[in-house]
């Protein structure tokens, strides 16, 4: 263990004790959560600067008491855990607290880098044979992150949230809002394998109980929690030079249309699947059913490249790509959350701004969207 990780777990804990102060007493004082200050006093993360003067604040001492000269040297690695195992050393990642393991996703993949890049944790680096996250931000922000996992075009509008504000309105808990762009099934399957905090899902076309069954399925005991986030008007995303021969499911087969399908157990999929069957068309009769793509965003590229004609999709892609739209009905997307995380204080700063009427006046900006139920539990 490096000089400046023992003599922050050593004076701190010391510190506090001696004062006979709670652990969790003295985190709510400092605006951490206590399984960060947890962290910090067994040596495996450090505060930046403005907690670090909280600390010291609180315990009468100063910084150099608490943590020494060797406190103000650059971040050390945190061993994490890959979400993707074969990532290349310097490969860039969002890191996250979840459950007390450090996981880390990568930043910049296919389906993240629609919009383009943004913002990362860390970058990665091997030491023999381990994973390890050299951060660029202070380890108290990485604590605190939030990670979601779902294909709602919407939840990019959380990235980067997050950061919960004290009654001074100053920043109290540091952290950000990371968004896991995937179809329901692998988002459900994250949050259930403990990769992420919270998963969204859309299997809803018509029947507003069926997001609630499929959580039941998977979480019998009842430890998740569902809310309402978005309703979104779903339909056929169409490439204009194809608009005059398709109508809808059955000129599928019947005039060869090529679609760009969505991977098995999104949302789509599962809705587009239901179509097929009512429409007694066998999937092999469907041109490009095999052609699997991960995103919403990915299908209407592969409509504006010519790849193929139409594509299951949200009216508000079909609109930013300049495609047009034959609509089929509403989807309605829902958060599964953990009971064990709404505790999370920058999960509560998330809520919040959902549940806002300020944000749900900019959802209600894209096309087909509202919001008005955001924030709702259900079931």
């Amino acid at each position: 263990m490096n000089d400046k990780l023992r003599v922050g777990k050593s004076k701190l804990g010391a510190r506090r004790r001696a004062l006979d102060l709670q652990q969790a007493d003295l985190a709510a004082r400092c605006g951490v959560s206590r399984q960060f200050l947890g962290l910090v006093e067994s040596g495996r993360a450090q505060p930046n600067v403005q907690v670090a003067l909280r600390l010291a604040a609180e315990l009468g001492c100063s910084v150099e008491d608490l943590f020494g000269p060797a406190s103000a040297r650059g971040p050390q690695g945190l061993a994490v855990q890959l979400v993707q195992p074969k990532l290349a050393a310097g490969s860039r990642l969002d890191v996250a607290n979840v459950g007390g393991r450090w996981v880390a996703h990568a930043a910049d993949t296919a389906d993240s880098l629609g919009g383009g890049f943004s913002e990362s944790d860390a970058v990665l680096a091997w030491v023999d044979g381990r994973a390890e996250a050299k951060p660029h931000r202070p380890v108290a922000e990485l604590e605190n992150n939030i990670t979601i996992a779902g294909c709602d075009p919407a939840l990019g509008l959380l990235r980067g949230a997050g950061g919960s504000t004290g009654a001074s309105g100053t920043l109290a808990v540091p952290g950000r809002c990371v968004w896991i762009n995937c179809g329901s099934a692998r988002a459900l399957q994250m949050l259930a394998e403990g990769w992420v905090h919270a998963a969204g899902l859309h299997y809803s076309g018509g029947d507003p109980d069926e997001n609630l069954r499929q959580v039941r399925r998977l979480d019998p005991a009842g430890h998740w929690q569902l809310l309402h986030f978005t309703r979104w008007e779903n339909g056929w995303m169409v490439r204009p030079e194809a608009r005059k021969d398709f109508n809808g499911t059955a000129d599928l087969a019947a005039k060869h249309i090529r679609i760009a399908n969505r991977e098995p157990g999104s949302g789509s999929r599962h809705w587009l699947d239901a179509e097929l069957s009512r429409a007694n068309l066998r999937p092999a009769e469907v041109l490009g059913y095999g052609d699997e793509l991960s995103s919403h965003w990915q299908c209407a590229r592969a409509l504006r490249e010519g790849r193929a004609e139409v594509a299951v999709g949200p009216r508000a892609i079909a609109a930013a790509f300049g495609l047009d739209f034959v609509p089929t009905g509403e989807v309605a997307f829902d958060l599964v959350v953990p009971k064990m995380h709404f505790d999370h204080p920058n999960l509560q700063a998330i809520l919040q701004r959902v549940r806002s009427r300020s944000f749900q006046r900019e959802v209600e900006t894209l096309a087909g969207y509202n919001a008005l139920e955001a924030g709702a539990r259900v079931g």
